[in-house]
């Protein structure tokens, strides 16, 4: 393994800092904001910031639609939605200009309109899969992502409305997101004059990284004790049963899988498609006639 690539793999475990060092997001609700980086996958949903998940993230898991009693038909009735209604989008945005030619001005006006854009589209697609999706299949999908998002889903504007966060709390999540986000930045301010000392000694930079890992495991759980240690004990039982029953399932776990040789999403890219046909029927969450028990085998 080349130098570099040790080093970035290094550099990768700021990621690990779960408590996100940002402020809280407005939006979001069951689908866990708007904006974010670019999701790819069947229903083609986006994030709702790095730091973030939404509900069409969590849909790109077969382990999480089986775990929320998804149906196949139901997947692809989301599929379709969603393919539709980023047509419609990208066909009201016509023909991108030539960025080259434009002035810093004419980009951050662009940037801006793009961003409402997605916006937009991402309410249509949330507001679809509030229709499609059954409540009990919301809401266990919603206690999935809250246990994904771990204390980091205190951050967020929605979370804080529900447990009734006081402004008090709020400077005090800020506060510890920017203590923990400095540390991270001084345990990694010399880290790479520090791999370069070492050369190629695989054995060096390997012991290196597995004491930066463990540094910031520690950062991280001083962290999350620290947040969770602001809230009162009302807000700490409601938090907690927030998440309702336990599942297993890493943030590795949720990245679309695509065929080798494909590029994700885009030009040249093609989306996994789902299977089914016709939306369940039924009320209350029951079954299609004659598919008891059926699983999505997407």
């Amino acid at each position: 393994m080349k130098l570099v690539k040790l080093f970035t793999l290094a550099t990768a475990l700021m990621a690990m800092v779960i408590v996100p060092v940002v402020h809280a997001q407005p939006g979001g609700g069951r689908q866990g904001g708007q904006g974010g980086g670019r999701q790819g996958g069947q229903f083609g949903g986006r994030g709702g910031g790095q730091n973030n998940i939404s509900i069409n993230q969590l849909l790109q898991s077969e382990k999480v639609r089986n775990e929320a009693e998804i149906f196949d038909e139901q997947v692809q009735e989301l599929k379709e939605a969603s393919d539709k209604i980023r047509a419609e989008a990208r066909a009201n945005q016509g023909e991108r200009p030539d960025f080259r030619n434009l002035s810093e001005e004419q980009r951050r006006e662009l940037f801006e309109k793009f961003r409402k854009s997605s916006e937009e589209t991402q309410k249509k697609v949330n507001a679809a899969v509030e229709e499609i999706l059954l409540p009990h299949q919301l809401e266990r999908l919603e206690e999935i992502r809250m246990q994904l998002l771990g204390t980091g889903a205190l951050l967020l504007e929605p979370v804080q409305k529900k447990l009734k966060i006081t402004d008090t709390q709020k400077a005090k999540f800020e506060e510890i997101s920017n203590s923990t986000r400095e540390k991270s930045q001084e345990m990694f301010g010399g880290a790479r004059e520090q791999f370069q000392q070492l050369g190629g000694d695989r054995e060096k930079i390997q012991a290196m990284m597995a004491e930066i890992r463990e540094k910031m495991e520690t950062v991280q759980k001083d962290a999350e004790k620290n947040m969770v240690g602001t809230l009162t004990d009302a807000q700490k039982k409601q938090f907690e049963e927030m998440k309702g029953k336990p599942f297993e399932i890493s943030r590795e776990e949720l990245r679309p899988q695509r065929p080798q040789g494909q590029r994700p999403g885009g030009q040249g890219g093609q989306r996994p498609g789902g299977q089914g046909g016709q939306r369940p029927g039924g009320q209350g969450g029951q079954r299609p006639q004659g598919q008891p028990g059926q699983r999505p085998t997407i």
